[in-house]
């Protein structure tokens, strides 16, 4: 799935609930779920945050009786390599390395997380 939409930090909340619940979830467990990270956002507001996701394609919605249960399109981790290509492509022309070289100068990738990545490279023979 492509998808060049972006998603607002409060869209990507409520579909991150979605994601933690295993990819579907009844409106009325989310709405609990909101409620306990003391978003202070009313029905209506939650609603309309799903009703965007739709229209972008991140969900959909089935009936079950007189319920609705939101389901996301695509996983946690698909959205998050998806919106990687984008940055990379929108901020570095596509070039991972001016990535990985700002991310070393920046410190934010520690010696530890360079063996890491070796050890990945050389388990895949990437």
């Amino acid at each position: 799935m492509k998808l060049n939409q972006q998603m607002s930090d409060s869209e990507r909340e409520l579909i991150k609930i979605i994601w933690d619940n295993g990819g579907s979830i009844f409106i009325a467990e989310l709405l609990e779920k909101v409620e306990e990270n003391n978003k202070g956002w009313k029905r209506s507001t939650v609603l309309t945050f799903l009703t965007r996701l739709t229209e972008k394609g991140f969900i959909k919605t089935e009936k079950y009786k007189r319920k609705n249960k939101y389901i996301a399109t695509l996983s946690e981790s698909e959205y998050m390599e998806e919106q990687t290509t984008v940055f990379l492509h929108k901020v570095y022309d596509g070039n991972a390395k001016k990535l990985v070289s700002t991310l070393l100068k920046q410190d934010r990738i520690t010696s530890k997380d360079f063996e890491e990545l070796e050890k990945f490279w050389n388990k895949d023979g990437v």
